[in-house]
């Protein structure tokens, strides 16, 4: 099954139910972003880390305390730079280090009812590839440029005219 179905079918009807509503209204973070995101505590090992990355299959990880407030974010290549160069890295220096080391914690957010616009612009400004969702002081969803992919691949197809494209 393809990993993005559920995304696609929230984007088409964030984009539909933006046509169709009162002008202005557009597109929010709540509409596109992935709500109750995976997230780590700070004492957690970067071999760990790696692993939940891995079978995840994402590239951001946020890191929250027990009450769901945001800590900092870590990206992958967060961690792959624990690794460094050996071909063997060292498990038990990875098993010391833990996320509070690594994470960025000047995290840029943004809130539910944020536009998608000014999500975009926030990303392209700070050269960020994801946004953290807030509400009411916890983590709710993150918005990454994935998902802002997906709305440029649904709006691209929905652009597409048959006539325009050439014969070969």
């Amino acid at each position: 099954m393809d990993r993005y179905a559920g995304k696609r079918d929230a984007i088409s009807e964030a984009i539909s139910n933006a046509n169709a509503g009162p002008r202005g209204a557009g597109i929010l973070a709540c509409h596109i972003m992935t709500p109750s995101p995976t997230t780590v505590g700070p004492d957690v090992s970067v071999l760990e880390l790696a692993r939940l990355i891995h079978a995840r299959e994402c590239r951001h990880m946020l890191v929250a305390d027990e009450h769901q407030h945001l800590l900092g974010v870590i990206s992958d290549r967060d961690v792959i730079r624990c690794f460094g160069p050996s071909e063997f890295p060292d498990h038990q220096l990875l098993e010391q280090i833990r996320t509070r080391d690594i994470m960025s914690t000047d995290v840029i957010t943004i809130t539910p009812y944020a536009s998608l616009e000014d999500a975009v612009a926030l990303m392209v400004d700070h050269g960020i590839s994801c946004l953290p969702v807030i509400a009411g002081g916890a983590l709710i969803g993150i918005l990454t440029n994935t998902d802002l992919f997906l709305v440029l691949q649904f709006l691209l197809q929905q652009t597409r005219e048959p006539n325009l494209v050439p014969s070969i």
